[in-house]
């Protein structure tokens, strides 16, 4: 296996390449935008490049040497140790240092994709469970890189990355399965809605499968709703940047509606004009319909 220093520069270059790589994987909501103010977006750039990397190391590599590697060298950076220096982790183990974070969320996430490797079914408790580690550390990093440390805070921010992340799953059940042979979704609720995987690899969704993502696109909806007043707690620009965020989702939800509920057809993804309106639907402090 390469060094890990050679399986990370293979990701990131540079440090120029934090904020491309960022935004690589997420189209559809904004990470670390113009949004974001100058001094925290570098350190936004930096956690999630930390985890679009290691998160590729399991799902497209599906190389569980090659992740623990990863694990490994982050650890020697953050005790000063690590050698050959990898600009990924260093730059990190800075904004850790400096924004105070909590180390123990970044190693959340690495063992949220470790899981991955181990685990291709799920039940609601292993799915839910999974998604405290693969998606909220994120938005309580992004709150304490803002210097915000509130337990309320974060119980309003971890239905919104739990949200997110599955609505990336949904958007993502066929090739999930496809690809890596994984259903992220419950096996009871795949029973329930008589939906078999062999469903799942079709051109277009059956009414079991419509029927599955109907059940989770309102459960998404809530999850989003309960967080939304988030919205209201935090201030400045990181409000404008999460509402852009939730408004992102909203608008994703609303095209797998239209499509019928039907992801296996065509990916509900947003237009560029959708994308531009992101921001000014943020400044101008729209609430989408779906959440009041």
């Amino acid at each position: 296996m390469a060094p890990i220093a050679d399986l990370v520069t293979k990701k990131v270059e540079d440090r120029a390449d934090f904020m491309a790589l960022a935004r690589e994987h997420y189209e559809n909501f904004p990470v670390g935008s113009f949004l974001v103010p100058a001094a925290q977006r570098p350190h936004i750039h930096r956690i999630y490049a930390f985890a679009r990397t290691a998160d590729d190391l399991a799902d497209e590599l599906r190389d569980a040497t090659a992740l623990a590697a990863f694990r490994h060298s982050f650890a020697e950076h953050l005790d000063g140790r690590g050698e050959p220096k990898v600009a990924l982790f260093a730059d990190l183990v800075q904004t850790i240092r400096g924004r105070d974070l909590p180390v123990a969320l970044f190693f959340d996430l690495l063992d949220a994709f470790a899981l991955d490797l181990e685990r291709a079914r799920h039940d609601e408790a292993s799915l839910l469970a999974y998604c405290r580690k693969s998606a909220d550390p994120v938005g309580r990093l992004v709150l304490r890189v803002f210097g915000l440390v509130d337990p309320r805070l974060d119980a309003l921010s971890d239905p919104i990355c739990t949200g997110l992340q599955l609505l990336n799953h949904l958007q993502d059940i066929g090739d999930d399965l496809r690809a890596r042979d994984r259903i992220y979704f419950p096996s009871e609720d795949l029973a329930r809605f008589c939906v078999q995987p062999s469903d799942l690899l079709a051109a277009t969704a059956n009414d079991g499968v419509r029927a599955l993502v109907r059940h989770w696109h309102a459960r998404v909806t809530r999850m989003l709703a309960t967080g939304w007043p988030l919205m209201r707690a935090v201030r400045g620009r990181l409000r404008l940047e999460l509402r852009a965020i939730v408004w992102g989702a909203v608008l994703c939800l609303r095209r797998i509606e239209a499509q019928g509920f039907d992801v296996l057809a065509k990916k509900a993804r947003l237009t560029a004009v959708a994308k531009v309106s992101l921001p000014l639907r943020a400044v101008l402090g729209l609430t989408p319909r779906e959440l009041r």
